[in-house]
């Protein structure tokens, strides 16, 4: 049976440890272990930083969606906010080192999860993260 959560969330770093406790606790429901869980929320709390401070400038006064999904064999993360156009890079970052500045989110959550997608529709940007379960693939 397919499992689903989904929460509003004001874009406010006070409440970024709310949604990486969210996801944490999705996961697990679905079969991840402390380890997993952790690297995973990691992830999010990127994607949920980079909604905070890129797509909403800092405006705290703004709302975000996640939505955590089980099925087919993975999870599927989703972070929906209406703020500035995202265009994501082309090709994979490259790890970052001491002198770079930035893109180290998108490093992480592309290292982490299994697949990371991008898309805008209308005024809503969307990056949806999927991690296979433990034992399955792609």
């Amino acid at each position: 049976m397919a499992e689903e959560v989904e929460v509003i969330i004001a874009g406010d770093p006070r409440w970024l440890r709310l949604a990486r406790g969210v996801v944490e606790e999705f996961l697990a429901q679905t079969g991840f272990h402390a380890q997993q869980r952790e690297e995973i929320a990691v992830a999010v709390g990127e994607a949920v930083a980079n909604v905070i401070r890129h797509a909403y400038k800092g405006d705290t006064r703004q709302k975000f969606s996640l939505l955590c999904n089980e099925g087919n064999g993975a999870v599927e993360i989703e972070l929906r906010d209406q703020g500035e156009p995202f265009d994501p890079p082309k090709e994979p970052i490259p790890p970052p080192d001491e002198t770079s500045a930035g893109g180290r989110g998108i490093f992480m959550m592309q290292a982490i999860m299994d697949e990371v997608e991008y898309t805008r529709q209308g005024n809503t940007n969307s990056v949806r993260m999927k991690k296979y379960l433990p034992g399955k693939t792609g």
